[in-house]
């Protein structure tokens, strides 16, 4: 799987697991994009929103 840098603004979030997040993303130059955050839900995560 190839991971890749991009800004863009959150349209929807899914709850996967215990601790994954699914993200639809719409960014400037790739369009819309779906992608996974591992481990994003877990309490120590730097993913976490605050």
């Amino acid at each position: 799987m190839k991971q890749i840098k991009v800004n863009g603004i959150v349209i929807s979030e899914n709850n996967m697991g215990d601790f994954d997040k699914m993200l639809t993303l719409l960014t400037p130059n790739l369009g819309k994009v779906s992608c996974s955050a591992k481990g994003s839900r877990r309490p120590k995560s730097l993913l976490l929103s605050r």
